[in-house]
């Protein structure tokens, strides 16, 4: 017997929510890779508050948080049906390439270094040629905002939150919501 939740007069069964929401942060991982002027301004913003702008939290939002670290990776999700053949193909330049990256001097948090890093320049190459070959094989509106835009971060007492649709990435002290 299927768990099945009742969502807008249709059954989604709780693995289609699991997929759903994997493939939102999956995609919204990809988009912070691209996303140079992010990685300009908020990664370089000694002030900024929210730890999901940084170089780690992006590798980690991709390869921890998207269970992309295990070699064959992406065959184990497309064998879940989380992901088409198709997209597998489109994003393995990029993957291999981020998963080769090595940070200058191997300081994850020497952001002026990484950022002015030929190596680093060419992971972001990958991860906007990825998003183009992905981009066509899209049709759900969620997934095509997640890989086309930068996620919306709220803080409240110390943790932030951001949407991906009918799930919520949290990050930091959430005792004292």
């Amino acid at each position: 017997m299927k768990l099945c939740l009742q969502v807008e007069d249709s059954a989604v069964t709780a693995e289609d929510d699991r997929r759903r929401h994997w493939r939102l942060l999956w995609l919204s991982s990809l988009q912070a890779f691209s996303d140079t002027e992010t990685q300009e301004t908020r990664w370089r913003d000694r002030s900024e508050p929210n730890p999901h702008f940084s170089f780690v939290e992006c590798m980690c939002s991709y390869f921890d948080d998207a269970f992309l670290t295990e070699e064959n990776a992406y065959g184990r999700h497309y064998a879940l049906g989380y992901v088409g053949s198709d997209e597998v193909a489109a994003v393995g330049d990029f993957h291999q390439l981020a998963d080769r990256y090595q940070t200058p001097n191997g300081d994850d948090w020497d952001i002026d270094g990484i950022l002015r890093d030929p190596n680093w320049r060419s992971v972001v190459e990958a991860a906007r040629q990825a998003q183009q070959r992905l981009l066509p094989l899209l049709t759900d509106q969620a997934e095509i905002a997640a890989l086309t835009q930068p996620l919306q971060w709220d803080e409240r007492n110390g943790a932030f939150s951001a949407d991906l649709i009918s799930s919520r990435i949290v990050i930091g002290d959430r005792a004292n919501r």
